[in-house]
């Protein structure tokens, strides 16, 4: 099934979950290189300390894009991610679904990833290459900092990459009890530093 096609669906069940509503942007464009390397410079967790912080990291870039550049139709998409077929993530729609009716977000969290989907089906993922590159799977150098962060058109990603979008938006956080209301309140208001 085509990104498109599954993002569509993520943000069906988002509002079939009662998460908030969706509808896919009509045009956009993606970042350039300066905005690339301006997210980059932006982020507080350095290039090879990044996995296993996805909520930080992405989270923290879907704010910048939102809050600096000002795309404010960008999209926090949560789903799966697999490489040359095998799935890196365990999840699955019927998981997230349970971890909002348990409420377990905080505890789970290390089981779905996390990107943002720009306006023109881009995707930027600030953690994946970093754990492809700890791991020797790419050929990507780390002095670069455009090259830091995945920005690709999701039908034509490198290293065998697949996003597989599950649910979409910032409601997933506080419904699952990842983060309080207040907090996401303070957060999406605050422009970054």
């Amino acid at each position: 099934m085509s990104y498109e096609k599954e993002f569509k669906a993520a943000m069906s069940r988002t509002s079939q979950w009662k998460l908030g509503s969706f509808s896919p942007a009509e045009s956009g464009t993606g970042l350039s290189v300066e905005q690339r390397n301006e997210l980059e410079a932006a982020s507080h967790i350095p290039f090879e300390e990044r996995v296993g912080k996805v909520m930080s990291v992405n989270f923290g870039d879907f704010h910048y894009i939102l809050k600096s550049f000002g795309i404010t139709d960008a999209v926090l998409t949560i789903g799966n991610v697999s490489q040359y077929g095998e799935m890196r993530y365990p999840v699955t729609a019927g998981h997230l679904k349970k971890i909002l009716k348990h409420k377990s977000g905080e505890e789970n969290s290390d089981r779905y990833h996390l990107w943002t989907t720009l306006p023109d089906g881009t995707i930027i993922d600030s953690v994946m290459l970093a754990a492809l590159y700890l791991e020797g799977n790419t050929d990507i150098n780390p002095a670069i900092p455009s090259e830091r962060v995945l920005h690709a058109d999701p039908e034509k990603l490198p290293f065998g990459l697949k996003y597989h979008p599950l649910v979409v938006g910032v409601e997933f956080f506080v419904a699952s009890d990842t983060i309080d209301r207040e907090a996401m309140d303070y957060i999406m208001s605050e422009a970054p530093a």
